[in-house]
């Protein structure tokens, strides 16, 4: 037996027999009673509570079923839900789950495995419009250690929290950067001066704001960020030219910009190449994302690949090899796994090789394949329809990871033979402070950063929004700076985090549970949250939401990137101890610059691949 199974064995035998008494009170619950268990600040559990009450109201008093809405404490939900997962006396019918626990939950013996067929079984509860990326991230096969769109669905999503990118409009407008709010598919319109953009606002008015827009040589390009003077140089921060007084700059925040142009923008803000500059706009860094999500991602890479399809693992953050996604009006089945993909999806890493289907490859070292001892290479179907212009190609993950790493190394580091950026901040200054309060004190200008800071930003005065995250975009012209036409571009991609909603394996009531979850994540849950000012699980309800305070008006684009963003890689397997095994040194010394201690990138990354692939082979 592998250690996953002893594990969940002893932990099994640990539970047996032992339970703890939820906090909260039970409000004259009785045996029948559905037991609801929650987590979370003051103005979640509301929300839950109201939801819960609404549910009972409804649903739930026309169906004979009552939900006991228990709430806990932060501190001991964890011990609490353990302690009591095999008591179907004591054990909550439903309660919540980040997704770091949720599959390591469910091989413990604490999550149950059977609510698909409960699921299933529901005809009267419509939650099909609910953010499919969340949804599907509750599959799990635990034989398999898989989690396919064809595995059993376990839970359903209650809170989503996607991620954007924050930007600071005072320092933009201290830039001379014009903000425009215009979806792409509308840029014609609003440059024949009589479309009004989300801002309520046509081309003529943004002139008679800016007379500098009266010189535009041609129309405002479908790009996130347009320069009229100097076009951007592809990863090369030493190149960098400042924003000149006769430039016209404009930030549309309605079309994502793609990696030259958030660090065109970001150095910018960014006294190391622009000092002139540094002491109006007050800021130390341009931007700052703390996960390389929308970079590996928009591309297709990934740090973790199923060499089969089975739960065969590999370590894939350093594969060297190109990544394809399919054009415009065209379609690819992969000879791997016979998938049918549509146009703008990427191939899955095993349809990619030239490798029989059903067999496996081996890695190498430096982020390479093989297969019977010879180097893999793309298979032909692949690149005969790359000639044929039906598939695109894209960036590896390892320059897409490269790309992320640069932006906050110095600018002399080494890294595969180039320099860094440094114009964001190393990780360790933020040991007192958070990256959002430096963002709030307008010490960075751009972030990534989740859907659930809006409060946090409110509490500070500045004028801020929020905008898609970049994505990978190559333009065909890139001495044009009018000229928009796109060459290939990559997956809008991001990463969000999730409480969703189980059962405890020794659950009595699951049928009921489902239905409580299904209602609470479909459409009538989601009108509460709405009316709360939560943000609904349903992409179209975004504007039913009723904020207290100031709200982002692009603050849409939440709704938006959850129709594309997945779980972080601590969701991927049931243990996240393999993260470990690459994440700390890559966090602690190389992304911080920490030659003192012997780990550099060149170290780091000569032995990573084989180590963690060591430590999945052992241990998954």
């Amino acid at each position: 037996m592998n250690k996953k199974g002893l594990m969940s064995l002893a932990l099994c035998a640990m539970l047996v027999g032992s339970t703890v008494v939820a906090t909260g009170c039970s409000g004259g619950s009785s045996s029948s009673d559905v037991k609801f268990w929650a987590y979370g600040d003051s103005t979640e559990m509301d929300v839950y509570k109201a939801m819960t009450d609404k549910f009972n109201e409804t649903y739930g008093a026309a169906n004979g079923i009552k939900v006991n809405f228990i709430p806990q404490t932060v501190s001991g939900y964890n011990d609490a839900v353990q302690l009591n997962a095999t008591s179907a006396k004591d054990c909550p019918d439903v309660f919540v789950v980040d997704d770091a626990r949720f599959k390591k939950w469910v091989e413990a013996g604490i999550i149950a495995s059977d609510m698909d067929q409960h699921f299933s079984a529901i005809t009267d509860i419509d939650y099909s419009k609910t953010y499919k990326t969340a949804v599907d991230r509750l599959r799990y096969n635990k034989d398999t250690d898989t989690s396919k769109t064809t595995d059993p669905l376990l839970g359903l999503p209650l809170d989503s929290k996607a991620a954007a990118m924050y930007y600071n409009e005072d320092l933009l407008t201290k830039a001379g950067i014009i903000v425009i709010s215009v979806d792409a598919e509308d840029m014609d319109e609003f440059n024949k001066g009589n479309f009004k953009d989300r801002r309520g606002k046509t081309l003529n008015d943004y002139k008679a704001q800016y007379p500098k827009l009266n010189n535009l040589e041609g129309d405002i390009p479908a790009k996130g960020y347009f320069r009229s003077m100097f076009p951007y140089v592809q990863g090369s921060g030493d190149a960098y030219t400042p924003i000149d007084t006769d430039e016209i700059a404009i930030f549309n925040n309605r079309i994502a910009m793609n990696w030259d142009e958030v660090e065109d923008m970001a150095m910018e803000f960014t006294p190391a190449y622009n000092s002139a500059d540094a002491e109006k706009y007050g800021s130390d860094y341009g931007y700052f994302t703390e996960c390389w999500f929308p970079y590996g991602w928009s591309v297709g890479g990934d740090c973790l690949q199923d060499l089969t399809g089975n739960g065969d693992w590999n370590f894939s953050l350093m594969d060297t090899s190109a990544n394809y996604i399919v054009a415009e009006g065209k379609t690819y089945t992969g000879h791997y796994t016979g998938t049918v993909y549509q146009a703008g999806e990427t191939l899955e890493f095993v349809d990619k090789f030239n490798v029989p289907k059903g067999a496996m490859m081996t890695a190498d070292s430096k982020g390479g394949y093989t297969y019977e001892g010879n180097a893999v290479a793309i298979h032909a179907d692949v690149k005969a329809a790359e000639a044929d212009g039906a598939l695109l190609e894209l960036p590896s993950m390892k320059e897409a990871f490269l790309r992320y790493l640069r932006l906050g190394t110095k600018t002399t580091a080494d890294i595969e033979g180039s320099g860094g950026y440094a114009l964001s901040p190393n990780p360790n200054i933020f040991t007192n402070r958070t990256a959002l309060n430096y963002f709030c004190s307008g010490e960075i200008a751009l972030l990534v950063e989740y859907s659930q800071d809006i409060p946090y930003i409110n509490d500070y005065n500045f004028a801020w929004d929020v905008a898609p995250l970049p994505v990978y975009k190559e333009y065909t012209n890139t001495d044009d700076p009018y000229d928009d036409t796109v060459k290939v571009e990559g997956k809008i991609a991001g990463h969000s985090n999730l409480k969703s909603m189980v059962s405890c394996v020794a659950s009595t009531k699951k049928d009921k549970a489902a239905k409580f979850m299904a209602w609470m994540a479909g459409a009538e849950g989601s009108k509460v949250r709405a009316e709360l000012g939560a943000f609904p699980n349903q992409a179209d309800m975004i504007d039913d939401v009723k904020f207290e305070g100031y709200a982002p008006s692009n603050v849409r684009v939440f709704a938006e990137l959850m129709d594309y963003e997945g779980p972080g890689d601590w969701w991927y397997l049931s243990n996240d101890a393999w993260i470990l095994e690459w994440a700390t040194d890559l966090n602690t010394y190389v992304r911080n610059d920490n030659a003192l201690t012997g780990v550099t990138y060149n170290s780091w990354s000569s032995a990573v691949v084989t180590k963690v692939n060591n430590y999945l082979k052992e241990n998954y």
